[in-house]
């Protein structure tokens, strides 16, 4: 006996799974089968703690199980350990905001270690958020063996690679101009930016300064104009810089005495209708190295300062006046001119982004309140030519949504510059899904700074670089150990709060070694993941030998310039070679305002109500299935999410359950499982060709990796078994035809192992009825089969595919001519004349001009006609409806005659009593007595005539007259109807 548990909906199925594997340790038990000589690597990219998962977070999270789901029933030993990232601004901008701290100034005075005790002590509230939504979306992973980057191994093997890196002399203690939060206190990576489209439009204030030049010649005196966006740099400024291929002109204006140089193209929008009069016309080179006196000289000028040069990317013609200040700490460009020409890099704004004492005149202003009092300034001591409000794009910080500055950075950083050949060499060996992502990588690659890695603050790993208080030497190490032999203290932990209080003396002076106050950025931690996961190597040397590089990884699109490019820069400076050899590439998946879906934008609804409406395999379908795995950004759609449910879920589980139905009325019992039913039905025969195809077809998407049109493969197969092979087969499995069920059968439970990565419920559910509650022995669950191996389609089988797809075209152009006509399905009709045209008569395609027995049977049944026939030619005539396709033609005899017209009504009678049996809650086992009540003589002639033809067609004792309870209606007559058992 098929049993089929019911359920008040498919989120109560899945839940009754999850609690069995976990019960069961199905996970445990599939790892446990497979032998660690036969390994597929895959690495996890860990999770920020922060906040509850949306589906954003849970896209890439099935994208992680599909592939080892697949690999393990291949007979693969998968690795999938969970992981979570646990350092980091967002974690200290979450502990701040609960503790009611401001800025760095507020953590200090609060403490450091109790600030990081608090940053830990959240760590460990909210990762156990996950664990819901990992279960309902039925991603099988290690949770209680995960690993922390907070985790003091984990930290370890970062200090290691550090140290590593280091004594390569890959890594240097430098000054560099980045993009800087203000009330963080620390450097912000662009890319972090861009990936959160933390870009605001601003309005601010544009100036046009006036810096006189002061060298001795025909320029002296007149007053370059520079225009700059940001006029609290301005007390900065150490150069101007020009285009010496373009024209520039000295003009005059209204003011009597005073003479201006600007670039000739920016004049009209320099002046607009003011009238001006050029004195004389120059290329730009004739600027080259004269001297100017700057607004302001807070610092002793260089000698390279305050001189006019040229540097490359610096000016554009398409704003401003053609001329450009430098002001060497608050620019990328300008701090690359400042080193390549020597100019003083100034330091005049401290860490919360205000002026230094130096800076007399704007003291402990905050830069963007300087804006206003600069501008002031400049025009009472007649140095401002212009100002005007002009709306752009800025940098916000992705977390706390403060403007971010350009401000020089002392740091610590890894030499990109002279390692991009063997950076872009070993790309080339990468499998990339979509193909098209790799010349972004490769543009990541070209275009990548050298990488700032330490941060000015606090929950995060301890750079392990202690510095002399005298001498300015440095000592590095690479494990606890070498830290704990070299200051004779225990160490037990590598954050700031285990390591700051550590110090020791000077090995080439009597000074003091201090630890410095920087951590490593949260991106070396991950770069460094597939070290510090396993404690290598100082633990596990075996296991990362066999798992190194990784077979398989996946993440969006804005990972190409995060944890893929820092994976890759890592491995490759530390072994010369990749960290990962096959990676999937999923979109974008936009918020409900647009942008990019994100925890910090909190612009998603919870994903929950959806998941427990419609369960994980429908999610699953619905973003495996979908561009987005493939790297298209999109929106999420619940309708498009609906579709899977009604695409695949229900077909599926509703053939077993027709199946076990019938099954059950003949006590069919089930044989091996896995051996192919001896059946010669032509139509069998075509749904196992069709199996093999769709399993092939899956297999070897997912072998590519090319998940979406793997999971695409399983909706028209499941459309293909439920609407086609079974509606074709319907009297065989009510007759009890034991080949139609042995075939049903084999289909249903290979089929549940071809889409066991993709759809683990659905799966479970069909073969747990179908074989682990049936087959003595059977192995317990679906997920602990072997793969379906590639099985190749003989040509009989690629012929009997071809003829198939041609019968069915065939069937929908008889449709067609039915809907035109306007007559029923259920209306028998005499005769369809088919015509074979090009191809299909030629012999080219499959032979279709003379149909085979089993085709006109097949087609008879689809289109309720009494005969088929092959012919020659087609003409239109009165009674026929005729449709042409490009190769195909048909003809439909849409003639009733009174025999006809009997058969219909006595189908749509059929009809009316199988839809008021299940109605009335009546099982199709259930043997029942029907009564119909009807005052028409005709349809009392009917009934009578095909009483036991209707009690067969409805699994009825009798169908006799009588008095009726319900009312209801056939066509256009009206009967009462009591069904009884």
């Amino acid at each position: 006996m098929f049993n089929i548990n019911s359920y008040k909906s498919i989120s109560e199925r899945e839940d009754k799974l999850t609690k069995w594997w976990k019960e069961e340790k199905m996970f445990e038990k599939s790892q446990d089968q497979r032998s660690d000589e036969n390994s597929f690597s895959f690495l996890d990219g860990p999770p920020f703690v922060t906040g509850i998962p949306h589906y954003a977070s849970l896209l890439p999270r099935m994208a992680k199980d599909i592939i080892p789901r697949y690999k393990t029933m291949k007979g693969f030993k998968v690795r999938h350990v969970w992981g979570w990232d646990c350092h980091g601004l967002p974690i200290e901008e979450r502990v701040e905001k609960k503790i009611g701290l401001k800025n760095k100034r507020d953590i200090e005075k609060y403490g450091i270690n109790k600030f990081l005790g608090a940053c830990k002590d959240y760590i460990n509230e909210v990762t156990s958020e996950w664990d819901w939504y990992v279960d309902k979306i039925a991603e099988w992973v290690d949770f209680e063996g995960a690993y922390k980057t907070m985790d003091t191994g984990y930290m370890e093997s970062l200090i290691w690679v550090f140290k590593v890196l280091y004594d390569k002399g890959l890594i240097y203690e430098g000054v560099k101009t980045l993009l800087y939060c203000t009330r963080c206190g620390t450097p912000v990576s662009k890319f972090e930016i861009a990936m959160d489209d933390s870009y605001t439009i601003m309005k601010d204030s544009a100036v046009t300064v006036e810096f006189p030049i002061t060298s001795k010649g025909k320029f002296e005196g007149a007053r370059v104009m520079a225009w700059t966006t940001t006029p609290w740099t301005l007390p900065s400024n150490r150069a101007l810089v020009v285009d010496p291929k373009e024209t520039y002109v000295e003009f005059s204006g209204n003011e009597k005495g005073k003479t201006y140089i600007a670039a000739d193209k920016r004049m009209d929008s320099l002046m607009g209708e003011d009238t001006y009069k050029v004195v004389r016309s120059f290329k730009g080179k004739e600027l080259l190295g004269l001297e100017y006196e700057s607004p302001y000289c807070y610092y002793e000028p260089g000698k390279n300062d305050f001189k006019i040069y040229e540097y490359k990317g610096m000016v554009n013609m398409d704003e401003g006046t053609g001329i450009v200040h430098n002001a060497t700490g608050f620019g990328e460009i300008d701090m690359d001119m400042a080193k390549e020409y020597d100019l003083t890099i100034l330091f005049s704004v401290d860490d919360e982004g205000k002026f230094v004492d130096k800076v007399t005149d704007f003291k402990g202003v905050y830069v963007k309140d300087a804006d206003k009092l600069v501008i002031e300034d400049l025009e009472r001591r007649d140095l401002l030519f212009k100002v005007e409000k002009i709306f752009h794009r800025y940098p916000f910080c992705y977390r706390c949504q403060t403007p971010l500055i350009y401000k020089a950075q002392k740091g610590w950083f890894i030499n990109i510059q002279d390692n991009k050949k063997s950076l872009l060499k070993q790309y080339e060996k990468i499998n990339w899904v979509p193909d098209k992502l790799r010349k972004r990588f490769v543009h990541t690659i070209k275009t990548a700074p050298d990488w700032n890695i330490s941060r000015t603050r606090y929950w995060a790993t301890a750079m392990p670089v202690w510095k002399c208080n005298k001498c300015d030497s440095i000592e590095i190490f690479g494990s606890m150990k070498e830290i704990e032999d070299r200051s004779g203290e225990e160490v037990t932990d590598l954050h700031r709060d285990g390591v700051d209080h550590i110090k020791f003396g000077c090995k080439k002076c009597k000074g003091t070694m201090t630890r410095i106050p920087e951590v490593f950025d949260v991106w070396m931690e991950s770069g460094s993941m597939p070290y510090g996961q396993l404690h290598y190597p100082f633990e596990n040397n075996d296991l990362f030998t066999k798992t190194f590089p990784a077979d398989y990884i996946t993440e969006y699109t804005g990972q190409l310039r995060a944890w893929f490019y820092y994976m890759h820069v890592v491995s490759n400076l530390m072994q010369e070679e990749n960290s990962f050899l096959n990676v999937a590439v999923t979109g974008v998946l936009a918020g409900t305002d647009g942008r990019k879906m994100s925890k910090s934008f909190g612009n998603y609804p919870d994903p929950k109500a959806t998941l427990e409406q419609y369960g994980g395999d429908a999610l699953r379908l619905y973003f495996l299935g979908g561009a987005i795995i493939r790297g298209v950004d999109m929106s999420f759609n619940e309708d498009d999410l609906r579709d899977q449910v009604k695409t695949v879920i229900f077909p599926l589980w509703n053939s077993t359950k027709y199946f076990s139905t019938y099954a059950n009325l003949v006590n069919w019992k089930p044989g091996d499982s896995d051996k192919e039913p001896a059946t010669k039905n032509e139509v069998d025969l075509w749904i196992l060709a069709r199996l093999k195809e769709f399993n092939n077809e899956l297999e070897e998407n997912l072998e590519k990796y090319e998940i979406s049109p793997a999971v695409r493969s399983i909706a028209p197969f499941a459309d293909d078994l439920s609407t086609w092979y079974i509606r074709r087969s319907r009297q065989r499995f009510v007759g009890g035809d034991k080949d139609a069920l042995a075939t049903l059968y084999y289909v249903l439970v290979q089929t549940a192992k071809t889409i066991a990565p993709v759809t683990p419920f659905l799966a479970e559910s069909i073969y747990g009825v179908l074989v682990k509650d049936q087959v003595k022995g059977a192995i317990e669950s679906v997920h602990l089969c072997d793969w379906n191996s590639l099985i190749k389609l003989t040509n009989s089988e690629k012929e009997l595919l071809d003829q198939m797809q041609i019968l069915r075209t065939v069937a929908s152009l008889g449709q067609a001519a039915r809907v035109e006509a306007g007559i029923k399905v259920r209306q028998p009709l005499a005769m369809l004349n088919v015509l074979a045209k090009g191809e299909f008569a030629s012999g080219e395609k499959p032979q279709m001009s003379k149909l085979d027995t089993w085709m006109k049977e097949l087609l008879s049944e689809e289109l309720n006609v009494k005969e088929v026939a092959s012919v020659k030619t087609i003409k239109k005539s009165k009674g026929w409806n005729v449709q042409k396709g490009k190769e195909l033609e048909v003809a439909l005899n849409t003639e009733l005659t009174d025999e006809l017209r009997g058969e219909g009504l006595l189908r749509e009678l059929a009809r009316m009593i199988q839809d008021t049996r299940k109605k009335s809650g009546f099982k199709q086992e259930d043997v029942v007595g029907v009564i119909l009540e009807t005052e028409d003589k005709g349809l009392q002639e009917v009934i009578k005539k095909n009483s036991s033809e209707l009690a067969k067609q409805t699994n009825s004792r009798k169908v006799l007259l009588g008095k009726g309870e319900k009312e209801v209606k056939v066509n256009d007559y009206k009967l009462n109807i009591t069904i009884k058992k």
